[in-house]
Order: C-alpha cells, then sequence, then structure tokens
C-alpha cells in the first residue's frame, strides 16, 4: 500500500503545473507574435532596402545617361544581379524597349516578351503612376510574394523629355522562410530556457514573485513594441526628410560659423560642383559676391528674403534669394540658408522692361515722323527759294530790289526756325532713348514730364489737349530715364483712352503736381477718356492684362509702371470711371537735398 504525497508536496503540484502550463502557452504566443513580427520586420526592412537602392540606382542612371554612357548604365544594372533576392530588373525606354537588364540576353527586347508580368493590371498601374508623378512606387504584391519597384528615369534633357522607367522585381518567400526559421528558433530556445526557470524556481517564484513577475514582463513587453515602433518611425522620417532635402530643386545649405557641414545637389548644382562633398568645410565667403556672405551669418533678427550673388565655378554670377534661419543640426547650433536661383527671372524681367520701352518707342516713330517731316518740308522749300533768289540777285549783278532781299531774310528766318524744331524732336527722342544704370541721381520731375509731353505730342495732337497745372516740387531721388519711361506710358495711355475723331478742344490730358507731406511728392495724369471697368481695375497692373484691342497694347506698360515706382520706394494709384475718365497718381519719396554750395 503506497504513501499518500506530503501535504506540501500536493500543494506545489497544482502551482507547478500551472506554472508550466503559462510557460508553454506564453512560449507558443511568443512563438506567434515573434514570427509574425520577424516577417513583418523583414517586409519593411527590404521594402527600405530596396527603395534606397532603386533611388541611388535612378540617380546614377539619369547622370549616365545625361552624359550619354550607355555602356555604364547596363553595366550598372547588370551589377544588380549579385542579389539572390532579385528576380528580374530592367531599364525600358519611351518605345517599351529593354535598355539595360539583369539578365544581358534581354537587352533590345521588348518588355513584354523580356518580362510578361510588365502587363499584369496592377503593374501597369503602378507604371503610370510613376511616370504622372515623376517618383518611384515600391510596393508588395497582391500575393505577398514579390517586393515590385518602379522609378521614372530622364532618359534625355531636352525638349520634349523623353522618360523611361527601371522596374525590380524581389522575391520575398525566401527572405520570409529565413524569417520564420530565425524566429522560431530563438523563441524555442527562449521558451525552453523559461521552462528549466520555472522547473528550477519552483513554488517561490509562484507565490511570492509571479504576479509582480507577470506584471514587470507585459509592461516590458510594451515598452520594447513601444521602442521598436518609435525606431521605426524615427528611421521612416529621417529617410522622408533625406530624400525632401536630396531631391528639393531649392539649394540648401547648412553651415556652423561660416563653414559648410552640409549641402544639398541643388546646392552642389548653383555653384557648378557635381561632388558636394567636396565643399563640405569650406567657407561660405569663398562661394559668394564679396560682401554678401554677411547675408547668410548676420543677426538672424535682421534675416528675410535677401538677395545674394553666388560665385558659379564656370565664372559666372548667380543671383539667388536666400532666407536663413537657425536650428541644431548633429547635436551642435547651426544655420540653415535655402537659395533659390532667380537668375533667370531678373534677366526676363530685364528683357520685358527693354521690350515695352521699345513698343512705346515703335508707336510713337510714325508720330516722329510726321513731327520731324512737316518743319523738313517747309525748311527743304524755303533754302531751295533762297537758293534762286541768290543766284538772280547775282545773275543780275546789282543789289536793287530791297523787298526780295527782304523775303530771301525772312525765308531764311522761317528755315531756321524749322531747323530748330527738328533739332529739339531728336534732342527729346535721345534723351529718352538714353539707357542707363540704375542709378539714383536728383531728377527734376517737371523736366520730365515737359520732355514726355513733347514726345507724345503726336499722340495728343488729334485727341486732347495738354495741360500742365504744377506745383513746387524739389527734386525726387531716381533715375530720369527710368521716371521718363514711366509716365511717358501713362501719357500715352491717357490719350489712347480718348477715342480719335472726337473734338480735341473738348477732351483734355491734365498734369499735376504738388507736395505730399514733407517725404513724398504726387503726379497726376488725369484724363477725360473712356475709363476703365471696376472689374478691371484690381488687375490692372497684372502682366499681360490689358483692356485694349489685338495689336493695340502688349499689357506688359502699367506692369512695369508699377515695377519702376516700387523699385523707388513709392506707391502708385488709379480712380476711374467708366465713361468720365481715369486718373493714375504717382506718388514719390523726397530726395536727400543736395549739399549747397560753397561761398
Amino acid at each position: 500500500m503506497s504513501l499518500p504525497a506530503p501535504r506540501w508536496l500536493r500543494e506545489l503540484i497544482l502551482p507547478m503545473l500551472l506554472l508550466l502550463v503559462y510557460t508553454a502557452c506564453f512560449g507558443l504566443y511568443s512563438l506567434h507574435h515573434e514570427t509574425v513580427e520577424a516577417v513583418a520586420h523583414a517586409r519593411r526592412e527590404t521594402l527600405r532596402k530596396v527603395a534606397e537602392e532603386m533611388t541611388q540606382l535612378q540617380s546614377s542612371l539619369d547622370y549616365l545617361l545625361h552624359a550619354g554612357n550607355l555602356a555604364a548604365v547596363r553595366e550598372s544594372v547588370s551589377s544588380q544581379g549579385h542579389n539572390v533576392q532579385l528576380q528580374m530588373g530592367l531599364l525600358v525606354d519611351d518605345q517599351q524597349q529593354v535598355l539595360a537588364s539583369t539578365r544581358l540576353v534581354l537587352v533590345g527586347r521588348p518588355a513584354r516578351e523580356a518580362w510578361p508580368e510588365l502587363e499584369l493590371p496592377e503593374n501597369v498601374r503602378r507604371r503610370q503612376e510613376a511616370l504622372e508623378h515623376l517618383t518611384g512606387v515600391v510596393e508588395i504584391s497582391a500575393d505577398g510574394r514579390y517586393i515590385i519597384g518602379y522609378y521614372p528615369v530622364s532618359l534625355s534633357f531636352g525638349q520634349p523629355r523623353r522618360m523611361g522607367y527601371l522596374f525590380f522585381q524581389h522575391d520575398l518567400t525566401q527572405l520570409e522562410s529565413a524569417s520564420r526559421y530565425y524566429a522560431e528558433r530563438s523563441v524555442l530556445r527562449s521558451t525552453l530556457l523559461l521552462l528549466v526557470i520555472a522547473g528550477a524556481t519552483g513554488l517561490g517564484v509562484q507565490l511570492l514573485l509571479g504576479r509582480r513577475i507577470q506584471r514587470l514582463v507585459a509592461a516590458t513587453q510594451g515598452m520594447a513594441e513601444q521602442i521598436g515602433r518609435s525606431h521605426q518611425k524615427l528611421q521612416e522620417n529621417e529617410h522622408r526628410f533625406q530624400t525632401l532635402v536630396e531631391r528639393t530643386p531649392d539649394a540648401v545649405f547648412v553651415h556652423r560659423e561660416g563653414r559648410i557641414v552640409f549641402l544639398n545637389p541643388a546646392a552642389g548644382a548653383l555653384v557648378g560642383h557635381e561632388r558636394v562633398e567636396a565643399l563640405v568645410g569650406r567657407n561660405l565667403a569663398e562661394l559668394v559676391q564679396p560682401g554678401d556672405e554677411e547675408v547668410l551669418t548676420g543677426p538672424v533678427e535682421a534675416q528675410g528674403v535677401r538677395e545674394v550673388l553666388w560665385l558659379h565655378a564656370s565664372g559666372q554670377q548667380v543671383l539667388g534669394e536666400a532666407v536663413t534661419f537657425p536650428l541644431v543640426f548633429e547635436g551642435q547650433p547651426a544655420r540653415v540658408s535655402i537659395v533659390r536661383d532667380v537668375t533667370e527671372r531678373k534677366h526676363l524681367r530685364e528683357k520685358l522692361q527693354t521690350a515695352d520701352r521699345m513698343a512705346a518707342i515703335g508707336s510713337l516713330a510714325a508720330g516722329v515722323a510726321h513731327e520731324i517731316n512737316n518743319p523738313l518740308s517747309f525748311t527743304l522749300s524755303n533754302v531751295r527759294f533762297i537758293r534762286d533768289e541768290l543766284k538772280s540777285l547775282l545773275e543780275e549783278g546789282r543789289v536793287q530790289e530791297q523787298e526780295r532781299l527782304k523775303e530771301v531774310l525772312d525765308a531764311s528766318e522761317e528755315a531756321l526756325t524749322g531747323a530748330d524744331r527738328v533739332s529739339e524732336i531728336v534732342t527729346d527722342l535721345r534723351r529718352f532713348t538714353r539707357g542707363d544704370d540704375g542709378k539714383k541721381a536728383p531728377v527734376n520731375l517737371h523736366a520730365v514730364l515737359d520732355l514726355c509731353g513733347s514726345i507724345a505730342r503726336s499722340q495728343l495732337r488729334h485727341r486732347a489737349q495738354l495741360v500742365k497745372v504744377y506745383g513746387e516740387l524739389p527734386p525726387v531721388q531716381g533715375s530720369e530715364s527710368r521716371l521718363g519711361q514711366l509716365f511717358l506710358n501713362l501719357i500715352i495711355n491717357a490719350a489712347q483712352a480718348i477715342p480719335e475723331g472726337g473734338d480735341a478742344k473738348v477732351h483734355e490730358v491734365r498734369l499735376t503736381t504738388w507736395r505730399e507731406g514733407a517725404d513724398q511728392v504726387v503726379v497726376e495724369v488725369r484724363d477725360t477718356g473712356v475709363g476703365i471697368p471696376p472689374e478691371h481695375l484690381r488687375r490692372l497692373f497684372d502682366p499681360f492684362f490689358t483692356t485694349k484691342p489685338a495689336g493695340v497694347g502688349t499689357g506688359l506698360g502699367l506692369s512695369i509702371c508699377h515695377g519702376i515706382v516700387k523699385g523707388m520706394g513709392g506707391r502708385i494709384t488709379v480712380e476711374s470711371e467708366p465713361g468720365r475718365g481715369t486718373a493714375f497718381r504717382v506718388f514719390l519719396p523726397i530726395g536727400e537735398p543736395e549739399a549747397a554750395p560753397g561761398p
């Protein structure tokens, strides 16, 4: 007859069994959870690596194709074949022909023959998205067995631009099997270890520390999962930020104490350097016009959008709009300067200003020719009369008729008057068309207005009278040529607002000047023309907006007028009422008074 087990042993059996069952269940749960997490982590890591590799390969192919090195392109693509997980890699041009492949036998064949799966609906969708948005698409296939990536590649950089695409397909089955295998081995080892520990610790652990350990394990597991998620999110954010900075078209310079510590490819292109690594550590002062480095390294409080002249490696100057602000980079204070190349925009603005001046001169050409022709006609006629009379007197050999001499004298006076008028017209035209370098100097506004009124006489003569109401004005600080362009545009616009064929004595273009306060003057150009509809007033200074018929106006005159006034620190306003005329008012700051001459 067997003896019953001791009481203390019976009391240990149940807790031990429960502990072993708990350990086994925990091991099974961990096995499932770790396996799923391992597979998911492997997929995420593979997606990230594929995206990075394809981004790098895309940049390399863009550079090689731009250089025309097709052999290097094919070698770069074929070298990817060493990756055992890569099933297929293709570079397809815009004619759907294989330019390069991880399998050399496929080069030159149609894409649908080289890899028929390219015609699957989901692959067509991915390809269209990549080419439409010009960005890479990396996704897991619908059956979860493959990672498929499409990246656009520029085949040429001219016009029209040719685009191809880079296609990669990676096998996930081997990777997932390996991840499951290593996860299962790890969990099984952990579970066996827990079972050994559970059997060794016995009832003491169960009774004294069981609940606390369970809570601690749960808390530790939750913290580990949270740390893992945070780490993954941080890596994703870093990758997105790096891609954003590297692909942005604006130049990004990170500098500390005037020395560059980081820059993106656009920054290298701005100063003409392909290898941006060579610029790290250099002084900003070496890359900008002398004195402009203060814009980037000066006090942050004074910073805004500022213009900086950058020195291109070719020796040319590049105009950039820069904004600078502080940040912490690699754990230390630094500054970021974001620069946008506006060189072409400035050149275009200057060309538009020149084109508008030429258009104004062209519109006046017929009138100027008429103005010159009239005095020139009677000048030539009187000169011929003088010549004939003098010949007659010389033939007679005596001076008998004082009346004829008086007629000759009168004719010579008229000839002199006509010649002087021609000289005045030519002088006015030369003053208007004479260019300047934009430097400011004291300008007499009344002299400029008189000049513009004289040049625009042919436009005004048959439409309206020119009325001048001048007040006492000090000189303004500005460019006489550009002020002439400004007011000539306004006077011609005022004249053209009055219909032809009417009574010129009824209509008028009035030029009025007065001083506004202590620091500015006002020039008003008012007409009695047709006026401007209210819906057009807010767009009046927009480039290429015009209310004139086709072929009459370019839509640039008032836009350039606005730019000239703004460049001088002034402003321009307009008031108009349909059927009753329009008034433009130009407000200009008063220039500094000239120093009084010495005794």
